[in-house]
């Protein structure tokens, strides 16, 4: 009983954690939709057109990137030294490259995303319909919740250490450009965690399923094959026939949602997830070598860090989602025969069969297949790579 009570907490506070980021998320122009109730008498959630969020969004990205074009371009023009120069570079395409492709979302695919958001949340609800036992309240579990939280902390620190620059600003000019700059920039970064939120509601819906099927199912399946009873009537095996085909279609309808995020959103999360990792090396680079330059270390290897961590929170909950979708294979359904009928033992090995066809996967563009390996991998890049600049920098003296 604590344990579910638990279970609940954690849901409903991962809940709450996403409903602040869609808030923040509209705040900043880049979700232009709103998400209510069906109807008075129905608690289904549903999302809508909003026009008036879609024409702020537009206004409010026009008027920010011909700010930030008009004051931060020629300033980044000018830099003499190529490390800096090369950042503010990256930086500065990345996030127009991000806001035309947030604009293009909002005005040429709308009714593809918000299908999309509608099968999403219809999902959910039809996930939670097939358990008997309990109404799951709430998003995920505890897996889920921390990784929402430790991205909860990543929007605070970097909303937090991007609104400290607007104490540098010396004219009401000065601060309305970098107040632009910092919605620019925080716009682009919000397709990693965009990303990250949708990969996750893959990685919750498969859990969700495979709990049901791991719990619910089986104990069904071994209620009607308990040795010494009576053969399973007919009126069973329909029963059962019916959950198997249940449970075939909300796979097949988790992967043909979470296929079309993927493609939906696979390049612009693409193209900042590389400037994100290029820029975040190089600023690393700079904050070992250069120190002298940064009076404030702390803040900006937690910059550092907390670039590192977008990347590995985003592939995290990529792996969490491919992962979950596998897990049905290692279940056992199998073991149940149930029947002696060869018609259940052919729809049983239909639906074993169409389980492991339904294989969620996530492919940037067909470049690389997202796994625990590239986790791996981008571990020991990155160690490796501190590991260089700080030969570097003692050898050098300037350690």
């Amino acid at each position: 009983m604590y344990v579910s009570l638990r279970d609940v907490r954690l849901s409903r506070l991962s809940a709450y954690i996403l409903r602040l980021s869609y808030h923040y998320a509209r705040v900043l122009g880049v979700i232009c939709f709103g998400i209510s109730m069906k109807g008075p008498s129905d608690g289904a959630l549903v999302a809508r057109k909003n026009f008036a969020l879609k024409w702020y969004s537009l206004i409010l990205h026009i008027v920010c990137a011909a700010m930030v074009g008009c004051f931060c371009v020629p300033q980044v023009v000018a830099i003499e030294d190529p490390y800096e120069w090369t950042l503010q570079c990256m930086r500065l395409v990345a996030c127009f490259v991000c806001t035309a492709c947030i604009v293009v979302l909002q005005f040429f695919h709308e009714h593809e995303v918000l299908r999309m958001i509608n099968s999403f949340l219809r999902l959910f609800r039809r996930v939670r319909q097939m358990s008997s036992s309990r109404r799951k309240i709430g998003f995920g579990g505890k897996r889920e919740f921390v990784l929402i939280l430790f991205k909860g902390v990543c929007l605070f620190y970097e909303l937090l250490c991007e609104c400290q620059l607007l104490l540098f600003a010396r004219s009401p000019l000065a601060l309305l450009t970098i107040l632009c700059e910092i919605i620019v920039e925080i716009g682009s970064l919000m397709i990693i965690h965009i990303g990250f939120v949708g990969y996750l509601s893959v990685a919750a819906l498969y859990a969700e399923v495979n709990a049901y099927v791991r719990i619910e199912l089986r104990r069904q399946l071994r209620s009607l094959d308990r040795p010494g009873a009576p053969p399973a009537s007919r009126r069973q095996l329909r029963l059962a026939r019916c959950r198997l085909d249940e449970c075939v279609a909300v796979y097949d309808e988790i992967e043909r949602v979470g296929r079309s995020f993927h493609m939906l959103l696979q390049l612009p999360v693409l193209i900042i997830l590389m400037a994100k990792i290029f820029a975040t090396t190089v600023l690393s680079y700079e904050v070992i070598i250069r120190a002298d330059r940064y009076p404030r270390q702390a803040g900006m290897w937690g910059l550092v860090l907390k670039g590192f961590a977008d990347v590995i929170l985003l592939t995290l909950a990529a792996h969490e989602a491919v992962s979950s979708s596998r897990v049905i294979r290692r279940l056992g359904l199998e073991n149940f025969p149930v029947s002696d009928q060869q018609e259940w033992h052919v729809k049983l090995e239909m639906f074993l069969g169409r389980l492991n066809f339904n294989e969620f996967r996530v492919c940037f563009l067909g470049l690389f297949e997202v796994s625990n390996e590239i986790i791996v991998v981008f571990l020991s890049s990155m160690i490796t790579y501190f590991t260089y600049v700080m030969q570097y920098g003692i050898q050098t003296n300037r350690l």
